[in-house]
């Protein structure tokens, strides 16, 4: 328990059980640690349904949903999920905080202004976490036509990125959108210079945000996992069963994600001689049916689970020989490698964004740039197991110095305590 209990309002643009990805596991998790500690934590979250506002427990979170409506049009439904929604989910905030102190901690790109214009609304200290590109990035992925790294989005950038992502006739039809495109960016960064503090979930997000942010409010703190959940998780064997080596891909099946570079990959490895293995892809997305159709014609054996259950995927972890990462975007920092490094997994990633972070090549992992490099790289963790195995286990013991909750958790509440 600490010392002295906060009340703590948390927006998230996602959120457990709704939200599935690394951003809504990380904000639930930082709610549930602060929660075991003592604290008085509320989740603020927008939700696209029905308007009006309710509450929920969202496992083991106090919730409050913030319904809004956006129409289906790429642009015009950017204004209603941003600019539209700030004041209302500023709104909810302020009742919220009831009154007592508080800190309010924004987890992403459509809660952070709200968060400001709350808090400077009710003098209350704001935090906002940065977990990818939306600073800098229209799209927040850091990917011109959702493919090749770009540093920032300019005009003419977004001129050739909008026909790249919405097809040549929508998208030149959506140019006209820019003007709106760039003064959105230009809100969202003077929101968050606006901020108290500013946490860095990596030190390649914290560069990033060196133009953004003052020097004294930004600060670099990791997400974290909880390490002994995972492990009670895990003490369930996995629903799918595999005879053999596994080798595991777990994520959206997107070009930022790396799925797109399997087909290369296991490309260069036909050309090697490699003991026989399994490839599980847990998860879904638009490359779903050219992965599978690709793979097929390689000769890869390969199983397809669809999206599975976050508990599922931490068991294929537990389970995988190695845990394949080839991740093309500036990855801010994996939640997938937190917590496939905190259970021992070995890991073969690119060295992309924040994955530096997290793996140190041939020390707690092994890291490879390119399809070529990384085929050969996976060969040999495949032909030297036990290698693999040391470099799982070393993970894992840095996760629990650097990820695990008691790690960090003092941490966060140190800032808090500092701001209030």
């Amino acid at each position: 328990m600490y010392n002295t209990s906060m009340q703590i309002i948390i927006p998230s643009d996602v959120f457990p059980p709704t939200g599935k990805g690394g951003a809504a596991w990380s904000s639930h998790a930082l709610a549930l640690a602060l929660i075991e500690r003592g604290h008085w934590v509320t989740a603020v979250v927008p939700s696209h349904d029905r308007p009006g506002v309710r509450a929920h427990d969202a496992l083991g979170v106090p919730t409050l949903y913030v319904g809004y409506q956006a129409p289906g049009l790429p642009i015009i439904q950017n204004y209603f999920r941003h600019e539209r929604l700030w004041h209302p989910l500023a709104d909810a905030i302020v009742a919220t905080a009831a009154g007592r102190p508080a800190v309010i901690h924004a987890q992403h790109v459509q809660t952070a202004p709200a968060a400001v214009i709350a808090g400077h609304r009710i003098g209350m200290p704001v935090i906002v976490t940065v977990r990818d590109h939306w600073p800098w990035d229209y799209f927040a992925t850091g990917l011109h036509g959702d493919h090749t790294p770009h540093p920032q989005a300019s005009w003419a950038s977004l001129a050739t990125d909008l026909p790249a992502r919405l097809g040549p006739l929508r998208g030149t039809l959506a140019i006209a959108a820019i003007p709106y495109m760039l003064a959105h960016l230009r809100r969202r960064a003077a929101f968050l210079s606006h901020a108290d503090a500013v946490i860095a979930c990596s030190t390649y997000i914290a560069g990033r945000l060196a133009g953004i942010v003052a020097p004294e409010r930004l600060h670099v703190l990791p997400h974290m996992v909880d390490i002994a959940a995972t492990e009670r998780i895990v003490a369930t064997p996995a629903q799918t069963q595999v005879d053999g080596p596994m080798l595991l891909f777990a994520g959206k099946l997107e070009p930022n994600k790396g799925a797109g570079l399997l087909p290369a990959i296991f490309r260069e490895l036909r050309n090697l001689e490699v003991p026989p293995f399994t490839l599980v892809v847990a998860g879904d997305g638009a490359l779903r049916d050219p992965l599978e159709r690709q793979l097929a014609e390689l000769g890869v054996n390969v199983r397809f689970l669809a999206w599975a259950d976050h508990s599922e995927v931490l068991r294929l972890m537990a389970r995988c020989d190695l845990l394949l990462f080839p991740s093309a975007w500036g990855e801010p920092l994996s939640r997938v490698l937190l917590e496939a490094a905190s259970l021992g997994t070995p890991i073969l990633a690119m060295p992309t964004g924040g994955t530096p972070d997290i793996i140190t090549d041939g020390v707690n992992g092994a890291l490879a740039a390119t399809p070529r490099t990384f085929a050969a790289r996976m060969r040999d963790l495949l032909e030297h197991p036990a290698e693999a195995q040391r470099l799982g286990a070393a993970a894992r013991t840095f996760a629990l110095a650097r990820y695990d909750i008691p790690a960090v958790i003092t941490r966060y509440e140190d800032l808090y305590t500092s701001l209030t």
